[in-house]
């Protein structure tokens, strides 16, 4: 039997067994089975708990995982709705259960390689040659690496955001309005919708609906917000209500807005089959002097700052990250590109700006720009000949204004300053 106060020399520590944790470790052990690589995550058990999607701008190691694809998709604005298509890029759909699934059995498969569920690092303690993991029950793992995948709370100053969203997975019956083979990616909606409704009320008399979020304090944190629509099957959907806000949070505002659409849109004929909830950092990662442990994921910049993507770019990370295990020992952290850094930031600026409707810069800009184009923008990686038709498809007024504090935050990277 193991003492739990042994000390473990591993090759590499992974902090947190998410998509980012697994994506690298699953890699690792069928490239290298004789790498001693611990993942060390929290939970004490994977079950069907996320809905991963995006465009495949080329294959990825989860490919096999990808359970729906699409070639079209609606974007639905104040003014008009937009059905937009690419036979090159097509919009797909990972299964949760089967990434855990494909990870977890790679992770199995080397003799060496271990995840240890319900773990937890309580300490993470680097010297000049090694890092230190002391877990919650005493244990102690040490490695000349350690990349931390861990979520992190934070502050986000302007202009950065928060992605918050509220998905129910449902089953629906009689519902031809929904077209079971387009995804609706964003279907733009008032932020006081839900509180005009209760405009008349105290947040007392409405606090058993939404603990009084809806009285106005919430609505005014909002920037935009859209309800967002997969298709599993013909009476099997994903709805989810997302906004960008500048506050963590807001379950249970999202949650009855969600239940209202639903009941507006829907019916009384839908039952739920599970439930999904986050808030995520729309922000760059925060700066780091660790040179030991490597920020990944949404702690090292692994999400799309403008856009909220993450699960393609983990993947191209995860590739980068294994080569550079692989040939150096070195795990190399999430890459950086400081033109694109600083449009997204321009970009939560100009949302932001009270003259700018948020829903109506999103639906011009894929209106105007060839889709191909505006796919591999947003995906993150643009060719140099997509930038110019993304930048005139944007309110040039409102992004001149902006120009200023594109060029410092530029500089700053440039630099080397946070």
């Amino acid at each position: 039997m193991t003492d739990p106060l042994q000390t473990r020399a591993r090759d590499l520590i992974i902090l947190g067994g998410g998509c980012a944790g697994l994506s690298l470790a699953a890699r690792l052990a069928r490239q290298r089975p004789g790498m001693a690589l611990t993942v060390v995550e929290p939970r004490a058990r994977y079950e069907e708990d996320r809905t991963w999607c995006g465009w495949r701008i080329a294959p990825h190691f989860f490919s096999d995982c990808v359970v729906s694809q699409w070639n079209k998709w609606r974007i639905a604005g104040p003014r008009r709705s937009l059905l937009l298509e690419s036979s090159r890029y097509p919009y797909e759909m990972v299964s949760a259960s089967l990434f855990y699934e494909k990870a977890r059995a790679s992770i199995h498969s080397s003799p060496h390689a271990e995840l240890l569920l319900a773990a937890s690092a309580e300490e993470v303690v680097e010297t000049a040659d090694e890092v230190r993991v002391t877990l919650a029950d005493g244990r102690v793992i040490r490695g000349p690496w350690a990349v931390d995948t861990r979520t992190q709370s934070r502050v986000l100053d302007p202009p950065w955001l928060w992605q918050n969203f509220v998905g129910y997975v449902v089953h629906c019956d009689g519902q031809e309005q929904f077209d079971s083979g387009v995804p609706a990616l964003m279907e733009f909606q008032s932020p006081n919708q839900y509180a005009d409704q209760h405009a008349d009320q105290s947040p007392d008399q409405c606090a058993g609906q939404c603990a009084g979020q809806c009285a106005g304090q919430s609505p005014a944190q909002c920037v935009v917000q859209f309800m967002y629509t997969i298709p599993f099957a013909e009476d099997r959907f994903l709805f989810e209500c997302t906004r960008f806000s500048k506050v963590p949070g807001e379950e249970q505002l999202l949650e009855a807005a969600l239940v209202r659409w639903l009941g507006e849109h829907v019916g009384p004929r839908w039952r739920l089959e599970r439930r999904e909830a986050g808030s995520l950092p729309m922000a760059p990662p925060l700066p780091t002097h660790r040179r030991r442990v490597i920020p990944a994921g949404t702690r090292g910049g692994n999400m799309r700052v403008s856009t909220g993507y993450a699960f393609h770019r983990i993947q191209r990370w995860a590739d980068a990250c294994a080569d550079s295990v692989l040939s150096t020992g070195r795990p190399v952290p999430p890459a950086s590109n400081r033109l694109l850094d600083a449009m997204d930031e321009m970009f939560l600026r100009v949302l932001q700006q009270p003259s700018a409707p948020a829903a109506e810069i999103f639906t011009d800009l894929f209106a105007s720009c060839p889709t191909d184009r505006l796919v591999r923008f947003l995906s993150g990686v643009p060719r140099a000949s997509d930038l110019w038709p993304v930048a005139s498809g944007l309110p040039w007024g409102r992004f001149l204004h902006e120009t200023p504090a594109l060029a410092s935050g530029w500089l700053r990277g440039a630099k080397g300053e946070p």
